[in-house]
């Protein structure tokens, strides 16, 4: 079994010197991106000393790949067989998704946890397999108890390992046709939110997909309401491999002090469950983006953030978080540059009497 006894509080004297860099600067220069980039500092508690650098050195996206039985059910716009060619295809450079890593200077590691098909001999990692696909959640449970304990200990043991090889930044993502389905219905069991309202269009289906998809989250609600909320149950129930497995990265993450980017709706979900299997995560957790998601709102009230921007994009999981990663990049950059500049005692931008301290925007 998988625990998390404790999880480390941010750094407050890192939040504090990324504050005082950050009055070097001219007021709100680094507008929305202030209060996220403190976060991270006190994250990483990387900046104790006015000397401490705070750019991140290697983002890393991990991707873990899983087929959901209810996507037979009529329920996803993809054919049998795109969660193996969509991870493949990341795993070798190509695609979208792909595209925004090489921009973003960001390391890819992809991992299959239950793709229906063999992926040995691809650049997909197949080390943490635990089954092929998993159980049609409107009918029977994701996942076995051991299933569930094996995919959460692959997601920490991905955590683990990234941290280990340099990781300062990382970017949780699900790869999975139908995901979208259990990601509803753990939504709904997490709010209260009836199942048509926590059901979307997803991949993109048509009115009797939609439908179908319903009445998949209706009753994969249904059968999750023995868990009486228990994070463990739900996953087991009514989630899925992948979703699992992102759950324990980011708990393992948050244990390891470093921050994790989400930026969709199954990603949200999971930091959600990993705050309920182990309370304080979400100090580790940025909302990067917003997906076109209409749940999305939701789903980030219950862990009390804002996300960076609102791309509303539909790329797939990770996506908004990769165009974050330059912004952040950039605005972290600026922190050293102005802490190297005080160091060497130059001097700040020249202001009148006539300036504020503080910028607020709504002030006339």
């Amino acid at each position: 079994m998988s625990t998390w006894t404790s999880i480390p509080s941010p750094d407050v004297t890192a939040s504090a010197e990324s504050g005082r860099r950050r009055a070097l600067l001219p007021p709100g220069a680094l507008g929305e991106l202030g209060p996220a980039i403190d976060r991270l500092v006190a994250a990483r508690g990387q900046a104790k000393t006015a000397t401490d650098r705070v750019a991140p050195a290697r983002p890393t996206l991990v991707v873990f790949a899983a087929d959901h039985g209810i996507a037979f059910a009529g329920v996803t716009a993809y054919p049998p067989g795109a969660t193996a060619r969509r991870i493949s295809d990341l795993a070798a450079g190509v695609g979208p998704i792909a595209r925004l890593a090489a921009d973003a200077e960001v390391t890819v590691r992809t991992v299959d946890i239950a793709v229906r098909g063999d992926l040995t001999g691809s650049a997909v990692d197949v080390a943490h397999r635990v089954r092929t696909a998993c159980g049609r959640i409107d009918m029977q449970d994701a996942l076995r108890e051991d299933e569930l304990d094996q995919c959460l200990s692959a997601g920490i043991a991905m955590a683990d390992a990234e941290v280990d090889g340099g990781a300062d930044l990382l970017i949780g993502a699900v790869c999975g046709a139908a995901v979208s389905t259990p990601a509803a219905a753990l939504l709904s069991a997490l709010t209260g939110m009836e199942p048509a309202l926590a059901t979307t269009r997803g991949s993109g289906i048509d009115d009797e997909g939609w439908i179908n998809k319903c009445a998949a989250v209706r009753d994969a609600r249904f059968r999750a309401r023995s868990s009486l909320g228990d994070a463990r149950a739900l996953l087991r129930i009514a989630g899925g491999p992948d979703l699992a497995a992102l759950t324990g990265f980011i708990a393992q993450a948050a244990v390891r002090r470093t921050p994790v980017l989400v930026d969709d709706v199954p990603s949200l979900v999971c930091a959600v469950l990993a705050h309920r299997l182990a309370p304080g995560t979400e100090n580790y957790v940025t909302v990067a983006d917003t997906s076109a998601d209409r749940t999305q709102t939701r789903v980030q009230q219950l862990l009390g953030l804002t996300p960076l921007a609102d791309h509303r994009l539909t790329l797939g999981s990770g996506a908004g978080a990769l165009l974050a990663v330059p912004a952040l990049r950039t605005a972290l950059q600026l922190l050293d540059d102005a802490a190297a500049a005080e160091q060497a005692g130059e001097p700040a931008t020249e202001r009148t009497e006539r300036a504020i301290d503080a910028w607020d925007a709504d002030l006339l």
